[in-house]
């Protein structure tokens, strides 16, 4: 009888122990719990705040983008009201523009008088090289207008048929693409839209690809001032004569010129024809998607 107590007592302890272990393992795993449960809030509030920290940045950064964007185009919308009044009060407009660069040799000394003299011209480019393609992004930079003029300009590929014509603009068109992040609309066509020469490899090719690039949203651009400086004009005095003596108040005066290399007779008459419109009263501007189209008539 008292052998079966003790061990009816030991077991009873045992149990005992059993319980506490028990209670204390619960007791663990509760405050492990606990523990585990602010970790994970913490965790989360603390995800939470860089989530609402991080839209709040992204919110900015595009609020503060508009707010650029918004002051770009009030600044746009103040210097052309500013031009508006100018050309109103004006003797006339004088477009400068230049055929058939860029050049190593001249049209970075034609873009230092421009910017010399505070004037905006236009740029219509055909195929240039690598080396060439600093000056194109320079044009663009210096805010002037780059336009098209071909990828070629051999009259017998761009005029062998209308789509052949097409595809001489769209390939400059995407080489200008590669250089600087816009693709112009602005075109001229190689001998102007008035040329004879393309009725020898297409007949009525220019009839037809006038309508066409149209079509396909560019403006296509002629001159009624032109400096003769690819054809006759042989020196400077010559070019300077031929566009002072044709520029004519009250109109918008497209001047062609060329930038082409050893082109040194436009090169060194350019600054006295800026001061020559200027001194009568006449503002520069590039030609832009706001200019009024100045074409010939189409003989082909």
């Amino acid at each position: 009888m008292y052998e079966n107590g003790i061990i009816s007592q030991s077991k009873n302890h045992l149990l005992r122990y059993r319980y506490i272990l028990i209670a204390i393992l619960v007791i663990i795993i509760a405050l492990l719990i606990l523990v585990m449960t602010v970790i994970f809030k913490n965790t989360n509030k603390k995800n939470n705040v860089a989530i609402s920290d991080n839209n709040n940045n992204n919110n900015n950064e595009q609020e503060q983008a508009m707010l650029i964007e918004l002051d770009n185009k009030k600044k746009e919308e103040e210097q052309r009201e500013k031009e508006k009044q100018e050309e109103e009060n004006a003797t006339g407009i004088i477009h400068l523009t230049f055929d058939d660069g860029p050049s190593s040799d001249i049209t970075p000394e034609i873009l230092n008088i421009l910017k010399e003299k505070g004037v905006k011209a236009t740029f219509f480019l055909i195929h240039f090289s690598e080396k060439n393609a600093e000056l194109v992004k320079r044009e663009n930079n210096e805010g002037h207008t780059v336009a098209l003029h071909g990828y070629s300009h051999t009259y017998s590929e761009v005029y062998s048929s209308a789509d052949a014509c097409l595809d001489n603009f769209r390939k400059i068109q995407e080489q200008v693409y590669e250089t600087i992040g816009k693709k112009p609309n602005i075109i001229r066509f190689p001998g102007g839209s008035s040329n004879t020469i393309s009725k020898k490899y297409c007949v009525g090719v220019m009839t037809e690809v006038t309508k066409k690039v149209l079509d396909e949203g560019f403006r296509y651009f002629d001159w009624n001032v032109d400096s003769d400086d690819a054809g006759h004009a042989k020196t400077r005095d010559d070019v300077y004569k031929n566009v002072t003596s044709k520029i004519k108040p009250g109109r918008e005066n497209v001047v062609l010129m060329h930038d082409f290399s050893h082109n040194h007779k436009t090169l060194e008459a350019l600054s006295d024809i800026i001061d020559y419109g200027l001194q009568n009263g006449y503002v520069f501007r590039k030609i832009t998607d706001d200019t009024k189209m100045v074409t010939h008539s189409v003989n082909n």
